[in-house]
């Protein structure tokens, strides 16, 4: 007659059992964790490239200008509220380094500096406010900027940093198509509808 092991004995080697299972369940639970994760990832980028696809040129359009031709275009009109359908060329930053708005699509931009423009260096002790030269070259950087609003077909600006929206850059060159204005304090701001982004190697001036 065989031997029955006692409750003791089974219980223990249930222990042993479960004990050994523990980092095979640990090693199925991170797999499962990691692809769900993957997956989470993927479907993230490629809501991000369908939010933006419809907001982005594959071919850069021509005819474009620069943010003081389209001011000099505006300030001449009968009209100061006056619009304009516009294509501009221009590069992302705004001065003091204000550029982006973190909870719309909307941002700065600025002609790119000439290629001769003066950038002599500054004492310590030098006062911006009172040179007159640092006076007319601010004016000068402030009238080739313009704010840049990304508008939908409902004409609404959408709620997302144009930075996630479209993986814009500081620095990029873009080209825009839309309408532009000026406001009542002299701001120029464009209402975007499409953007063509440049790429990188063409960081350049105009």
């Amino acid at each position: 007659m065989n031997a029955q092991p006692s409750r003791a004995a089974v219980v223990a080697v249930i222990r042993v059992t479960a004990a050994a299972a523990l980092p095979l369940i640990g090693l199925i639970v991170l797999a499962s964790t990691t692809v769900g994760c993957r997956r989470a990832s993927d479907e993230m980028a490629l809501s991000a490239v369908r939010s933006a696809a419809p907001f982005l040129l594959d071919e850069e359009p021509a005819g474009a200008q620069s943010v003081v031709q389209i001011r000099e275009v505006l300030a001449s009109g009968e009209r100061s509220d006056q619009v304009i359908a516009i294509v501009l060329a221009a590069r992302v930053g705004g001065l003091d380094g204000v550029t982006w708005d973190p909870n719309r699509a909307s941002f700065v931009v600025r002609d790119p500096p000439d290629a001769d423009e003066d950038e002599s260096e500054k004492t310590p002790h030098h006062d911006d406010d009172n040179c007159p030269f640092c006076r007319a070259r601010r004016k000068k950087a402030l009238a080739s900027t313009a704010l840049v609003q990304l508008v939908d077909e409902q004409n609404e600006v959408p709620a997302m940093d144009a930075r996630k929206l479209l993986n814009l850059e500081e620095g990029q060159m873009i080209v825009v198509r839309g309408r532009a204005r000026l406001d009542g304090l002299g701001n120029l701001t464009v209402q975007a509808e499409k953007i063509y982004i440049r790429p990188d190697a063409a960081k350049r001036a105009l």
